[in-house]
This record gives C-alpha cells, sequence and structure tokens, in this order.
C-alpha cells in the first residue's frame, strides 16, 4: 500500500512527470484509509504556504479520493488561495468530485456559502455556475 511518505517523494522530486504520484494518490484512495485525510489536510496546507501549485493538486486528488465530497470544503479553501497558477488540476478535481454526488455536493457548497468568508463565497459561486 502507497504511503503519505512516498507521495511527497515524488511530489518533490524535480525528475518526476507525474506518473507515479498519482499512480500512488489512487492506490492510497483505493485504500479506503480515511484517517489520512488529516495528515493529507496538513500536507495540503503546507503545499498552499509554499506556494507549491503541482503539490496541492496532487495532494487535492489524494483527499477527493479518500473523502468524497466531505473534503470539498478543504477543496474549496484551497481553491480561494492564489499561488499564481490557473488552477486547471484543482478545478478539474473539484468538479469531478461534485459530479459523484451533485446532491450531496450542493448541501456541502450550500454551508460553505452560507458560513464562509467572501474569498470562500466567490469559489463557491465559481463551483454553482460550472
Amino acid at each position: 500500500m502507497a504511503t503519505i511518505p512516498e507521495l511527497l517523494d515524488c511530489v518533490d522530486d524535480p525528475d518526476d512527470d507525474s506518473t507515479r504520484a498519482y499512480q500512488l494518490v489512487d492506490e492510497i484512495a483505493r485504500g479506503g484509509d480515511e484517517s489520512l485525510i488529516p495528515l493529507l489536510a496538513v500536507e495540503l496546507d503546507t503545499f498552499l504556504d509554499a506556494g507549491h501549485f503541482y503539490g496541492r493538486d496532487v495532494i487535492a486528488d489524494a483527499l477527493a479520493g479518500l473523502g468524497g465530497t466531505d473534503v470539498l470544503p478543504l477543496l474549496i479553501a484551497a481553491s480561494a488561495r492564489d499561488l499564481g497558477d490557473d488552477q486547471d488540476g484543482l478545478q478539474s478535481t473539484i468538479l469531478d468530485l461534485m459530479s459523484t454526488n451533485p446532491h450531496r455536493a450542493r448541501v456541502v457548497l450550500g454551508e460553505l456559502r452560507a458560513e464562509g468568508p467572501p474569498e470562500i463565497q466567490s469559489r463557491v459561486g465559481w463551483a454553482y455556475d460550472r
């Protein structure tokens, strides 16, 4: 079974072409160990703080695979952080995740819209428009 340290090694490897990283993401998701979600959330914050959009995208995919629509708040919050990239990968992850359970996604997004700060509300609006 893939581990988070293995995944992080791939993300930090300048020679990684992302194939191995996303194989590990798939293995982590298939493993179904939801106890990894808090650890992945910490890693997501670390990559966001470092301005590392590839790491953000890889960890977001791992979170989505493990947590389903319940991790939408984490991914929406990540998308509210401007790292200077186009966010294509992260946006695709969010939209794919929303399509897996549209009703639950709407409930989660509605809660975020009602309670979130303006930058989160803006990203929720983006998601609703898709």
